[in-house]
């Protein structure tokens, strides 16, 4: 055989295992990419819902806030 013939030969066949390899990691970066979109959407959605929460518990301190002073007031 020749000897540039078998050259390609060889290079073919390396093409082809790192093109395998490269579709194998990138098939498991997408996954974990895929993994840390998820757990973002679920944070986002549940500091969403603290956020929502902030109002009240912001009322509820000055109503607390307010009855603390009123008591403070009377025991003076």
């Amino acid at each position: 055989m020749d000897l540039t013939l078998k050259t390609i030969i060889e290079f073919r066949d390396e093409v082809r295992e790192f093109r395998a390899e490269t579709r194998k990691t990138l098939a498991e970066h997408s996954h974990r990419l895929n993994v840390i979109g998820a757990t973002i959407a679920s944070l986002k959605a549940d500091v969403g819902v603290l956020l929502s929460s902030v109002p009240v518990i912001d009322e509820r301190l000055d109503n607390l806030e307010a009855r603390v002073a009123a008591l403070e007031a009377r025991g003076s």
